[in-house]
């Protein structure tokens, strides 16, 4: 995953790489990226699959998530070993998703700022995850929370930097056209 990472600037392709290698690495059919866009309060929901299908969900209000509030207050994994404990955290579902029996959300932390979660559900069996899956799952999600930022940020400047370019084009334009005049 980190030579994969560190070989692309592409934020798409990290997210779809890290995706399938997580799903890969921990046999599991289940996996989601959430990406928060703070300015607007919105969850991006970039890679979700349930029972090897990829879920088009629409961006959700931030508030929305019981999980990544939880995960913002403490900047804690969230372990949930079976569907009494979603229920009491009062956990919603995914658009388009069933209940899982167990759930595992790791947050993306770069620096101080909440970016996003890794999240693992297990639809056949209750305390699915264990004190290894947490750890590891932790790991990749610092990684990949600044290989993320990272990504965005160059693609912002890259942005600003095309835009730059065609203001300079048309200034040249209507440079010319005033000379003429």
């Amino acid at each position: 995953i980190q030579q994969g990472v560190s070989g692309s600037l592409d934020f798409r392709g990290i997210v779809d790489l890290v995706g399938d290698k997580l799903r890969e690495v921990f046999r599991t059919a289940d996996l989601g990226i959430r990406w928060i866009e703070r300015d607007k309060g919105l969850i991006h929901y970039l890679y979700e699959y349930e029972d090897n299908v990829r879920l088009d969900v629409p961006p959700q209000p931030f508030e929305r998530s019981t999980t990544l509030t939880l995960i913002a207050k403490t900047r804690q994994p969230l372990v949930m070993r079976n569907v009494a404990e979603q229920l009491a955290l009062g956990v919603q579902l995914v658009p388009g998703s069933r209940q899982a029996l167990s759930g595992l959300h790791v947050p993306m932390i770069a620096g101080d700022t909440l970016l996003g979660s890794l999240a693992m559900e297990n639809y056949e069996q209750e305390d699915a995850f264990s004190e290894s899956d947490v750890r590891l799952l932790q790991t990749i999600a610092a990684s990949l929370g600044v290989a993320l930022e990272s990504a965005r940020l160059f693609d912002e400047t890259q942005r600003l930097l095309k835009e730059t370019e065609q203001r300079n084009a048309e200034l040249a334009v209507i440079n010319s056209i005033q000379q003429g005049i």
